[in-house]
């Protein structure tokens, strides 16, 4: 009986063991092991090169021994990256295992270099000049000049590069170069323009309508006005990023930006012009109770449906497809009609409606006193009678006597 009980304790071990067995062979099955040796460009080992390998679980650290060898645990499928430093040996560009396996891997390193250059015009050194390191089209390093217009590289692998040579207004320069333990090179640059036109146009209409009389302002380089074909041209600098702006009444401002490099170059630029609503009134001038015909255009002169029309700041009416609705006034006196539709409104105009049986003319009469008036004390005289009538009227009866005697 106790030896059953013996026989059933160990089975149950056994079953509850089993598992984290299975487990801790699965987990020794993840991991794989690369055998790295290192070596410098004739083939023989390097020793007490650092290897860090990196992938995205993990990472791990080992030296190469006397054979150049070094044996790192990775995990299994993952991309590791390998970087090696060493006080005479150096690699520019990290090596990569990818999906990996147990396997050998043989990693090339470089005796180390260092490259120096100076960029220089006609006038001296250039500062701020931009200055890029390739090997095998590879870029390995880009800085700018300092102010007497030199460049330093770090610790790179010796060998061949190409130094490429930048800066705005000037033409480029690329420069095949050898590198040594230390060198130093001098590259000249030449300054240099090229063409730049600028084609402003109206992409509202197929084909577009160049614009001409707009403002164009390049940069630092100043402004120009754009001629009858929606064209200006401008020498500018080469190898340059400008700015350009388009400027026109009536028109959206327009600004883009341009690489310009070192051949003539040609930049459409597309203005629209500014959204707008004009009210257009068939007549100013109705009779009361008369029906007033509108339409309602965009910039384009184009009809807009779906505006409203506001007569004296009151919902009327809206536009049909063509653009065009009828308003009754129904009151005499001057109305406003005006027209919005997305938040835009046009300016107003104004209506006179006269009543049906017409505007009434206010005339002013003037009386003329003939009237004769007489200072207090003089008594009273016969309308119209003066000396100078007495006089005429004797000689007028004279004559008659005078004319009966005969």
């Amino acid at each position: 009986m106790r030896a059953r009980l013996l026989v059933a304790l160990a089975v149950t071990g056994l079953l509850l063991t089993g598992p984290a067995a299975t487990t801790v062979a699965a987990q020794s099955t993840d991991q794989v092991t690369l055998t790295v040796s290192v070596v410098d460009q004739d083939g023989d080992p390097i020793s007490n090169a650092e290897l860090t390998a990196t992938w995205e679980n993990g990472s791990a650290t080992e030296t190469t021994a006397s054979n150049g060898k070094a044996f790192i645990d990775v995990e299994r499928g993952a991309n590791v990256t390998i970087t090696v430093s060493h006080p005479d040996y150096i690699r520019n560009q990290p090596f990569t295992v990818e999906n990996a396996t147990e396997q050998d891997v043989t990693i090339p390193a470089y005796q180390q270099g260092q490259l120096s250059v100076v960029v220089a015009d006609d006038n001296g050194g250039v500062a701020d000049a931009r200055v890029v390191l390739r090997q095998n089209g590879r870029i390995v390093s880009q800085v700018r000049t300092n102010e007497s217009g030199v460049f330093a590289s770090e610790s790179i692998e010796q060998g061949e590069y190409t130094v490429a040579v930048v800066k705005p207004g000037y033409f480029r320069n690329v420069t095949t170069v050898q590198v040594g333990a230390s060198n130093r090179t001098r590259i000249l640059v030449e300054r240099g323009t090229v063409s730049l036109t600028v084609a402003v146009q109206d992409p509202h209409f197929s084909p577009p309508h160049p614009i001409s009389n707009a403002t164009v302002r390049i940069g630092s380089v100043g402004q120009l006005q754009t001629l009858a074909g929606g064209e200006a041209r401008v020498s500018v600098p080469v190898n340059t990023d400008l700015s350009i702006t388009v400027e026109k009444e009536e028109y959206n401002d327009v600004t883009k930006r341009v690489a310009v490099e070192e051949s003539d170059l040609r930049v459409n630029v597309s203005a629209n012009r500014t959204p707008s609503l004009q009210l257009e009134s068939m007549n100013t001038r109705v009779v009361a109770g008369e029906r007033v015909g509108v339409r309602v255009v965009d910039e384009y002169s184009d009809p807009i449906e779906g505006a409203t029309i506001l007569l004296d700041s009151e919902d009327v009416d809206s536009t049909d497809a063509d653009g065009r609705a009828v308003v009754t006034v129904e009151e005499p006196g001057n109305h406003t009609l005006a027209a919005n539709k997305d938040g835009l409104n046009s300016s107003s105009v104004t209506i006179r409606a006269i009543p049906e049986e017409g505007e009434t003319v206010t005339s002013t009469s003037t009386q003329t006193l003939t009237t004769a008036e007489t200072s207090p004390g003089s008594g009273s005289s016969t309308p119209g009678f003066t000396p100078l009538t007495a006089v005429l009227a004797i000689v007028v009866s004279l004559s008659i006597f005078a004319l009966r005697r005969r």
